[in-house]
């Protein structure tokens, strides 16, 4: 009987660590622990203060693996918007507010492409018409509450370039900041995590990258005005933490592994 019982308890140690290391959200296979995304990001191009700035793009790797090798026949793609210009400079710019949804698409919805399809109205239907993965809502990042920050040249011009970082939280109403995705994200208890330090409002969920400029638009002729008229890559840090049935799994199978240790002892 003990050792039916240091076997169960083993297979279900074992069964919980491995569902710790791999998390299926979706069908897309993620590994918990500290994540990092990397993106395509297709922009408009902003010239004044007050101004949004909005855009599309698709995560293309995660941890290094292409996306594509994490769920077969998908794609994992984003849209962002409410990121409001509170300060402007040729060489910075400051945004407060802001919020990103991604969506899981399979099959007809596998179709985000912006160097193939007709423009950029295409291209924001394609990014959004998955299922609704993830939603964010921007962090402060300074003490005026600003979300987001960005470096460069020629900001206020019709050819920017330059970098921007800033902070995010899971949003779990999908609403903050004027978005309307609302509640029901596939991922946001995976991704709520807290784990990244923030100088101010707390703990942040997820650190954001992006570096852009006006080379290789895949729709030149909407420019200078157009909504995607900036293009470049961008990355997301975190971390991921299991689902609180996996712990609870981990703590049932060392709860028998205990009362096995306790029974031979005795």
């Amino acid at each position: 009987m003990k050792r039916h019982l240091q076997v169960l308890a083993s297979a279900i140690v074992l069964g919980a660590a491995s569902n710790a290391m791999a998390i299926d959200v979706g069908g897309l296979t993620l590994s918990a622990g500290p994540h990092f995304e990397v993106a395509s990001i297709y922009e408009n191009n902003i010239t004044a203060v007050g101004q949004t700035l909005a855009g599309v793009g698709e995560v293309t790797q995660i941890n290094g693996v292409s996306v594509t090798s994490l769920c077969a026949g998908c794609e994992l793609t984003y849209r962002f918007g409410g990121y409001t210009v509170t300060s402007l400079s040729a060489t910075n710019i400051t945004f407060s507010g802001g919020w990103i949804n991604f969506y899981l698409g399979f099959g007809a919805s596998n179709d985000f492409d912006p160097f193939t399809s007709s423009g950029s109205a295409a291209d924001l239907a394609a990014a959004t018409n998955g299922t609704l993965f993830l939603t964010l809502a921007g962090h402060a990042i300074d003490a005026a509450g600003n979300t987001f920050a960005g470096t460069g040249l020629g900001f206020g011009g019709a050819t920017p370039e330059g970098f921007g970082t800033g902070l995010a939280d899971v949003d779990t109403t999908g609403a903050k900041f004027g978005n309307t995705a609302g509640a029901g994200a596939l991922a946001n208890a995976v991704f709520n995590s807290n784990g990244i330090t923030a100088l101010f409002g707390g703990p942040a969920d997820m650190q954001l990258g992006s570096s852009f400029s006006s080379v290789l638009l895949p729709h030149p002729n909407e420019c200078p005005s157009g909504t995607e008229c900036l293009a470049g890559s961008a990355d997301l840090r975190g971390l991921l933490v299991p689902e609180p049935e996996t712990y609870a799994l981990m703590l049932a199978g060392l709860a028998v592994v205990a009362f096995v240790a306790r029974r031979r002892k005795s």
